[in-house]
């Protein structure tokens, strides 16, 4: 090789090393400039009806997105259909248009309640104002434009309880439907600035294929999902919007019902009437878009809607019933910690409160103030929250929370402090601790102890968890069911995907390993767990599960197995259908005779969900639950629920709700009671948006009893074998409306 060609070739290098350079310097602005997306203004809101013709771009089109990729059930896997999405926004409202394609045979588009999706085919728009990458509003829709809307923290299930006012839209096309979405400024929260810079996404679900797709890929290979988000930006000052709402509401009702009364020291039996109208109002205040003041007034906490039923039957441990009244509702995700220590249930009823909640930057604080006048017998209990939270890295956060709950001479005082950390990708790191005080005659202190840790990738995920609570712990604003304890668990779960042509879409296989000791390192009880589960086409998911668990009862160590085998469906669109049904030895916790600890257990759930039309709806379940020993049965639980409602519109509706519980125990083994009892609740509901409805309620409740006279001649009663007293009538009307 000649002097001069080495000289060619090495200019050559430098030549084409200059290029490439420039190319990837090039390719590296170009990828990082298209990292955000900027949001255009629009003159006039965009409207359905230019969207009508999926090829046809209108002219306030706004930016088009149409790179969505399935999450689920193939994590990366292209879309079964087609979905494009159109942003845009103007100085009132953030615009968000869906043209989505589906097959006309399988989609389920129907008239439904608010956040009451029935398994409808529906659209998504998750926004992270304040682009921490760790909490998001969430806003859904079905085709029809029924509206649901969440908050999600990281770390936290997803909190459908979060209420906002936005605007909605949706129409059935040729090749699938359209939906519109119109969210005002004011009903998020973000910092003030030139210029907003969010993490966004959009996805959709198909339940045809049971497909969940977004935009961007919001990958299950990450723990995390914020943090996925795109960056979107809106190159403009957002005016100030009219921050005071007004919520005044009326409730009036009429109750009969049986109830115990006192005589010069005897009890007897009588029915009591009551008349309550009562007028109440809560109105909030934002200041500069961050800080929220919330203040109520004669609260409204009379609730309209009955808890969905769950076995309670020989339960060993507290069961927890979801919040439901309104003003708790809102921001109730603010106040969470991995251990529950505040939980708002536990003020029954109170007649005047203020909560304030703010966020600048990376701080969060908040804090309640609020009376329990619940006690008759009692003075009034003054309750006091105070939650602050800092973000720590990408997806981390530091938080505290201290509540104070006094009542006479009682008082009761937690303070916690609770770590979410991300130090490498796949994994989460959650720590909790927190020291309660309660003084009455005697002070008594002790404190709680919390770690979890997670590893997430496509396939494979663990959890494992350590929770140590002290036996005179106390968070009386808490829910904390089991205390004095020692308790390990781990959780492992693999994942193999199908492939286009198999059946099944995803096999999972789940290991469960629990030990729980007291504080003195005495055992209490242990579990092994083994699940699993198919998930196929059609939505068909098919769950086997195997159950190994120890005991300590009664100063004896109880050994128990069995099995779980369920089925849930919708081969047909328009019905669900679950079923399950198991076998197994458990325990007898309510026992009598100590001789007869444990039994021969079987349960059984059958529910549906039939879809009738466009406009009817019927919900149906049952429970069956029994323990028999050798000697016969110890006790037979059944429940059973039928709601049948109709919906004209997206406002109007009426449902009709029967419950029944039936409860036969034997009293030489348990100490249950028998019980039978049958709930009938008749509804007609108007719901414009949240905080402005009407409802119009009749509820009637059986039970086997029937009364009789003592020989004082005073009324009793007496437990029957059939349905024989109306035991509790109750008509109501409620009203309210925002301002």
């Amino acid at each position: 090789m000649t002097h001069s060609f080495k000289e060619h070739l090495k200019q050559m290098f430098k030549t084409w090393s200059k290029k490439l350079s420039m190319i990837l310097l090039f390719a590296f602005f170009s990828l990082h400039a298209q990292a955000q997306l900027n949001i255009p203004k629009v003159d006039s809101p965009p409207q359905l009806k230019d969207y009508r013709e999926p090829n046809r771009t209108a002219s306030t089109t706004g930016i088009e997105i149409n790179q969505f990729v399935q999450q689920s059930p193939v994590d990366g896997r292209i879309p079964s259909y087609a979905t494009k999405a159109y942003l845009s926004y103007d100085y009132q409202n953030l615009y968000a248009i869906f043209v989505a394609h589906a097959n006309p045979k399988h989609l389920i588009a129907r008239h439904s309640r608010r956040e009451n999706n029935g398994g409808e085919d529906f659209v998504l728009l998750q926004i992270d104002t304040f682009k921490d990458g760790q909490r998001a509003f969430v806003f859904y829709v079905t085709p029809l434009g029924v509206q649901a809307d969440s908050s999600y923290i990281e770390g936290k299930e997803e909190d459908f309880d979060f209420d906002t006012q936005w605007q909605s839209e949706g129409e059935l096309t040729d090749f699938g439907y359209i939906v519109k979405i119109a969210i005002p400024f004011k009903s998020l929260r973000f910092s003030n600035g030139e210029k907003q810079e969010w993490g966004l996404s959009i996805a959709r679900y198909i339940p045809e294929f049971t497909e969940f797709v977004s935009w961007p890929h919001i990958s299950r290979q990450k723990p995390t999902i914020v943090d996925q988000f795109e960056s979107v930006v809106i190159h403009d000052r957002i005016p100030s919007q009219r921050n005071f709402q007004l919520n005044p509401y009326l409730f009036s009702g009429k109750d009969k019902f049986l109830t115990m009364m006192d005589k010069q020291g005897r009890k007897y039996t009588s029915f009591s009437q009551q008349q309550k109208t009562q007028i109440g109002v809560d109105a909030k205040y934002v200041w500069n878009n961050t800080a929220t003041v919330d203040l109520t007034l004669n609260p409204d906490f009379s609730e309209v809607e009955s808890d969905e039923p769950q076995v309670l039957v020989d339960k060993r441990f507290e069961t927890l019933f979801p919040e439901k009244r309104p003003f708790f509702l809102e921001n109730a995700g603010f106040f969470k910690t991995p251990l529950p220590l505040f939980f708002s249930r536990r003020i029954v009823d109170p007649d005047a409160g203020v909560r304030v909640i703010g966020r600048q930057d990376r701080l969060a604080v908040g804090g309640l103030i609020i009376n329990d006048t619940s006690d008759l017998n009692a003075e009034n209990a003054n309750i006091g929250v105070f939650r602050g939270q800092t973000d720590i890295g990408k997806s981390g956060n530091l938080g505290l929370l201290v509540s104070h709950r006094t009542q006479g001479n009682q008082t009761n005082s937690v303070a916690g402090a609770d770590v979410r950390i991300t130090p490498l990708p796949n994994w989460i790191f959650t720590g909790q601790l927190a020291k309660s005080q309660t003084a009455t005659q005697t002070t008594t202190k002790d404190q709680l102890a919390y770690i979890e840790a997670i590893y997430g990738s496509r396939s494979f995920t663990y959890t494992g968890k350590y929770t140590s609570i002290g036996k005179d712990f106390d968070a009386s604003l808490g829910f904390i069911p089991r205390k004095d304890i020692r308790q390990h668990e781990q959780q492992a779960n693999y994942t193999w995907f199908g492939t286009p042509t198999d059946w099944f879409l995803t096999q999972e296989l789940k290991a469960i390993a629990m030990q729980t000791d007291n504080q003195h390192r005495i055992f209490q009880d242990q579990r092994m767990q083994l699940l699993y589960t198919i998930k196929a086409k059609r939505a068909n998911t098919f769950t086997l599960e195997s159950t190994q668990q120890s005991e300590s009862l009664a100063d004896r160590r109880l050994h128990t197995s069995g099995w779980l085998a369920g089925w849930n469906s919708r081969t047909l669109p328009e019905l669900n259908s679950t079923i399950k049904f198991g076998q197994r030895q458990a325990l007898n916790y309510q026992f009598q005779d100590p001789q007869v600890l444990s039994g021969d257990a079987r349960n059984a759930q059958v529910k549906l969900k039939w879809l009738i039309g466009r406009h009817i709806r019927l919900d149906s379940s049952y429970f069956w639950n029994d323990l028999r020993h050798t000697k016969g049965t110890i006790y037979r639980d059944r429940l059973a629920r039928f709601n049948l409602s109709y919906q004209l519109d997206n406002y109007w509706g009426a449902s009709f709700i029967m419950d029944y519980h039936n409860l036969t125990a034997n009293p030489r083994w348990s100490k249950l009671k028998n019980e039978k009892s049958l709930n009938t609740n008749l509804q007609l509901r108007y719901v414009l948006s949240p905080g402005s409805s009407m409802y119009i309620g009749y509820v009637n409740r059986q039970e086997n009893l029937r009364l009789y006279h003592d020989e004082n001649g005073l009324l009793q009663s007496t437990s029957t074998n059939h349905l024989d007293l109306h035991t509790g009538k109750r008509f109501f009307v409620k009203m309210s409306y925002l301002f």
